[in-house]
């Protein structure tokens, strides 16, 4: 059996991630603000402010968040994608197999 022709096979996202695709901490945070910071807090933050919460509520209220997400994502998340080398929805494909994989991507 050729190996290489059985792993040409595998989609890009089930494959692990190489040493050299791996980005460093400057790449991180660009991808986090763009994932999660910007639509979800403006959104929700004018939501509110038209409900007539203060603003200073607000900002506080994203800044515990923000920085609750970001330890999450440092200390929970991150580790295992550097353990398995895979992405998020691979591994979810792993773990739970996919149809879930299916579900989580339709609700992001």
């Amino acid at each position: 059996m050729d190996y290489r022709k059985a792993a040409e096979q595998i989609p890009a996202e089930d494959r692990p991630i190489s040493n050299k695709a791996v980005s460093g901490l400057g790449n991180f945070f660009g991808i986090y603000g763009g994932e999660h910071i910007a639509a979800t807090e403006f959104v929700i933050g004018a939501t509110l402010v038209t409900l007539g919460v203060k603003a200073s509520d607000i900002f506080l209220g994203l800044f515990i968040g923000n920085i609750l997400a970001t330890l999450t994502y440092a200390l929970i998340c991150a580790p295992i994608a550097v353990d398995t080398r895979l992405t998020l929805y691979s591994y979810l494909k792993k773990v739970m197999g996919p149809y879930m994989q299916t579900i989580y991507i339709f609700g992001d």
